[in-house]
């Protein structure tokens, strides 16, 4: 027995049944559709599906009932009645906000599968919720040539079938629901995150910086979901939320500027559409990029500081997938792409290439422009410390090693003997394993230390599922000019804290206090 619940949004309007009907034959939309699905998942078999719809004549507030709240955490599918009554019901809305937020831990991919649309009369596709947007759905209707809201051909009206096409459409959208009710049913963990579940443990480790992600026109919202997911994977904020629409009345422009306000920069998608336009603004992606630019500083000072100001990245794919720009192998020139829709800015970073090399592209940006870590994470007693040094720094790390452990932490020191491969994976464990990690550089060289050095900048390509809580660097002796560089202007993306130890012959346990001010013994 299948255990998968589809929850049933829909406007009471669109359940009434014609008044010149005898109460017993009275049928409304929705009610028709229900039983018709039943009986499809009845003729289908096991697994079996539940549909779950309110049925009580009086239609809910604006404030959600526990009734309606239960339903929906109980749903794994979310079917829509999408009409021009459903828009305008703040409940209906409220359906499909409360359904999104409780499964947008999945992603915006993942998430839009988990919506199927009925379309029971024509909807212009630019009022529809941006979620519904690019979802053709099944319609219960027929256009003539002019597609004009209100000239539609129901396939069911006036309380009855008038269409051939109805048995059809609803035989369809009845395999569809079964079928991904019976694909949810087998998901190992095709439930919502509990709400005594720590998140923190479901999500990844966060990077505390928050990206401006701009809601995007329908032919790029594939784009738009992949880079929700690898920015919620590298444990970065997205903001608006993907749940979070831009309001189509007079507000919107206040939304985007509020959420950009909290974000460090912003990335724009374009393709050939510029999204709805919202009541007295310009349409969405347009809008977007004005308000991005007024973050942008005016005039740039040259300092490090500047070049990690507000900016703007611009995806302009030279071609747009699903256009027929592809078959007539037409390529766009990105910055006349941009100039389509906003004036070009100097510290703008745009880019035309494949959607994969641009997210390469872009993590790399934010890579090269992270702030240096304001607060190391605190390390215990019998923390693990990792610390690598060449054979011929051997010595000073054995004495580094002492004193380590002398300030309560656990060192590690790495293999010099044996097969190279094995040096090698024994090294990349360590590196996955310790809680912290220190270079020690005392003979080895210049080009030893920098090129180490870059292989911590990001814990997450070493495999890690958290960052160290440091990342140090100890210079023992003998001194020289190279060092003192290195110490005076250590590369701040890949190293934390840097020791300066090139006057001791044996480092001393206090000259660590930088690397273990936070590990204290265990209490007794």
């Amino acid at each position: 027995m299948s255990t998968t619940q589809i929850f049933v949004s829909y406007a009471r309007d669109d359940d009434a049944a014609p008044p010149d009907l005898n109460r017993g034959e009275a049928k409304g939309f929705v009610t028709s559709l229900h039983e018709q699905l039943l009986y499809e998942f009845q003729e289908l078999g096991q697994p079996r599906p539940k549909l779950w719809r309110d049925t009580r004549g009086i239609s809910p507030g604006d404030q959600f009932e526990p009734l309606i709240d239960e339903a929906i955490a109980a749903s794994c599918l979310l079917l829509v009645v999408l009409s021009r009554n459903w828009l305008t019901r703040p409940y209906c809305l409220g359906e499909l906000e409360a359904f999104a937020r409780l499964w947008s831990h999945e992603g915006d991919r993942a998430l839009r599968q988990r919506l199927v649309v009925v379309a029971k009369h024509y909807v212009d596709p630019q009022r529809r919720p941006p979620l519904l947007q690019g979802q053709e759905g099944f319609s219960f209707f027929a256009l003539d040539a002019q597609a004009e809201a209100g000239q539609e051909h129901e396939f069911f009206a006036r309380g009855a079938i008038r269409d051939p096409r109805y048995q059809d459409r609803v035989k369809d959208l009845g395999s569809y629901l079964w079928r991904s009710a019976a694909r949810l049913d087998k998901a190992p963990d095709a439930g919502p995150v509990p709400p005594a579940q720590s998140v923190k443990s479901l999500s990844p480790q966060m990077t505390g910086r928050t990206v401006y992600l701009a809601k995007p026109a329908l032919d790029m919202r594939e784009a738009y979901s992949r880079l929700v997911d690898e920015l919620r994977g590298r444990g970065y904020a997205v903001v608006p939320a993907v749940t979070d629409e831009i309001p189509n009345d007079a507000s919107a422009t206040e939304f985007v500027d509020q959420a950009i306000a909290g974000a460090e920069l912003s990335v724009h998608l374009l393709g050939e559409k510029a999204g709805y336009a919202p009541e007295d603004a310009e349409p969405i992606v347009k809008l977007q990029l004005t308000s991005a630019a007024a973050r942008v500083p005016a005039e740039t000072d040259g300092t490090e500081a500047w070049s990690r100001s507000f900016r703007r990245i611009v995806w302009a794919p030279r071609v747009v997938e699903g256009t027929a720009s592809i078959e007539r192998k037409v390529e766009r020139d990105p910055l006349a792409v941009l100039a389509k829709f906003d004036r070009q800015l100097a510290t703008d970073k745009v880019e035309g290439d494949s959607l994969s090399k641009f997210v390469d592209f872009f993590f790399q940006h934010l890579d090269r422009t992270a702030p240096p870590r304001e607060a190391l994470d605190e390390i215990k007693a019998d923390s693990r410390v990792y610390i690598y040094h060449r054979p011929e720094d051997s010595d000073y790390a054995l004495s580094l090693a002492k004193a380590l452990q002398q300030r309560q932490v656990e060192p590690v020191l790495p293999a010099l003997e044996g097969d190279a491969a094995e040096l090698s994976a024994f090294h990349r464990q360590n590196l996955l394993d310790c809680d912290a990690v220190v270079l020690c550089w005392a003979n080895a060289s210049e080009v030893w230390a920098r090129v180490t050095s870059r292989e911590l900048k990001n814990w997450r390509d070493l495999g890690r599922e958290s960052q160290f809580a440091w990342r140090g660097l100890v210079t023992g002796p003998p001194s020289g000019d190279r060092k003192k560089a290195f110490v005076q202007l250590p590369p701040r993306n890949e190293i934390d804290i840097v020791v300066d130890l090139t006057g001791h012959d044996i480092p001393p346990p206090t000259a660590l206090d930088a690397l273990v001010q936070s590990a204290r013994p265990k209490a007794p």
